[in-house]
């Protein structure tokens, strides 16, 4: 059990303070479309202040339309 604790703790670290808030400088220029994704998933997830209209975006997973959204904007990028 304290090895899953940790493995999610450990997980949790890397993505929501590394990657996402990029507390230590890794991933700043990161043209990998994962890591655009989820950055962008977390960014509705805070979209709205109050807890009842705020929208989960999984810590691993990232929903289909933020890959949609990943897409769109490389297409957009490229014209």
């Amino acid at each position: 059990i304290g090895a899953g604790i940790a493995m999610y703790g450990f997980a949790y670290f890397l993505v929501h303070e590394i990657i996402i808030h990029q507390r230590i400088k890794l991933f700043t220029r990161s043209n990998n479309k994962y890591i655009k994704a989820i950055r962008w998933a977390h960014k509705m997830h805070h979209k709205h202040l109050d807890k009842h209209e705020g929208e989960s975006f999984g810590m691993l997973i990232v929903a289909k339309k933020y890959w949609d959204k990943v897409r769109k904007d490389e297409m957009m990028q490229k014209q």
